[in-house]
């Protein structure tokens, strides 16, 4: 299958052109290139598109108007097909301001036919159509200009073949009637991508945070917001301000005064000079715990055999119905039920209470975790 010669998207009339004709097609198959290495906030430097018949590079630095790209990623009567979409749809969503839809990810669509949970992009080429990429370019340098005769080829292949992916798997979700388990999906994916981006839950996402007492929590709350907004102003990594490590330090040792947060380990002076008059008044001043709960801890012993059950029962489903587990249930779904269970009331996620998961797996969960119960 010959790779057509991609075609370098960089002024306005090119990017018009090219959202014309994908306009006309059912489906066009998009990826991004982008970097984040010292940033929180991902640089955009590359946008692949194909129909399938062939394949634009548009490139993002010298373009000031978007509107035309906008307008197709809007288009409601255009498939905009990803692979793993979660990140580019949060680059699109910083560069241009929107989502786009609809969508339909060939990662999850994959899965649903038996390919494997995650499957990488090449692998799942190899596996589909049986073309075997060469793994180039993936730790390449998008912003620099000129791109080189292999990022290009390697940029155009991420959408040629992807299409082509796409169209190989669609008679295989009607056949098994799955479509309807991938457009749910979808606009999870949607829904999630278009969530708010405050970052105001992260302290729930602490490693260790479980061990906190609320007073804790509420000192954890207010430091990793306080740590958002400012990654956000100075458009850096979270951890290139203060690790999440160095936060739960702060909060055993209890500084008072300046020389304190200095005996820290990672508390260099620098960092002491730029936030430490910050950290200590939020230490001292974090006190309101409203809307805070402790965090569950890990399950103990006791619990084992019934999360083993239940993962048994999972196994069990995703073997008759030729898929990979985890699609149906993660394990921390698996202990958010018996933790619910434990505390007097078995109730499903909302992934399993709803849905298609609600009817393949939440049920039969639901009904064993509750008999155990009893």
């Amino acid at each position: 299958m010959k790779l057509p010669q991609p075609q370098l998207v960089d002024t306005q009339e090119a990017l018009k052109a090219c959202a014309a004709i994908c306009s006309q097609a059912d489906a066009i198959a998009v990826d991004t290139e982008f970097m984040r290495t010292d940033t929180f906030y991902p640089l955009l430097g590359l946008i692949q598109i194909s129909d399938g018949d062939s394949v634009w590079l548009i490139d993002p630095l010298p373009i000031e108007d978007f509107s035309a790209l906008e307008d197709l990623f809007n288009n409601r009567n255009v498939t905009k097909i990803f692979h793993s979409c979660s990140e580019d749809l949060e680059v699109l969503r910083h560069q241009l301001g929107l989502v786009p839809t609809p969508i339909f990810d060939t990662q999850i669509a994959a899965a649903f036919l038996g390919y494997g949970h995650s499957r990488g992009y090449s692998a799942l080429v190899d596996g589909v159509l049986d073309i075997k990429l060469e793994k180039h370019e993936t730790r390449s340098d998008w912003l620099q200009r000129p791109l080189t005769a292999s990022q290009l080829q390697y940029a155009a292949e991420d959408v040629y073949f992807l299409i082509k992916v796409y169209r190989c798997l669609l008679p295989g979700l009607a056949d098994t009637g799955r479509r309807q388990w991938l457009a749910e999906d979808m606009d999870d994916l949607l829904a999630a991508a278009r969530g708010p981006e405050c970052g105001e839950d992260y302290y729930l996402r602490v490693k260790g945070a479980w061990k906190l007492s609320i007073a804790q929590l509420a000192i954890l709350r207010e430091l990793t917001q306080w740590r958002e907004q400012e990654a956000r102003l100075r458009n850096r990594p979270r951890n290139r301000i203060i690790s999440d490590k160095m936060f739960l330090d702060v909060i055993e040792a209890k500084p008072r005064k300046i020389a304190d947060l200095g005996r820290i380990e990672g508390f260099h002076s620098g960092v002491v000079r730029r936030y430490g008059d910050k950290i200590l008044a939020i230490v001292d001043e974090a006190t309101d715990v409203s809307g805070i709960d402790r965090l569950p801890s890990p399950l103990d012993r006791s619990t084992r055999q019934l999360l083993a059950d239940c993962r048994a029962l999972v196994d069990e489903k995703a073997a008759a119905l030729g898929v990979a587990p985890e699609i149906l249930a993660r394990k921390k779904d698996l202990e958010e039920i018996i933790r619910s269970a434990q505390q007097g009331q078995a109730a499903l996620p909302e992934k399993l209470a709803q849905g298609w998961r609600h009817q393949i797996i939440g049920k039969d969960l639901y009904n064993h975790v509750t008999l155990i119960a009893l």
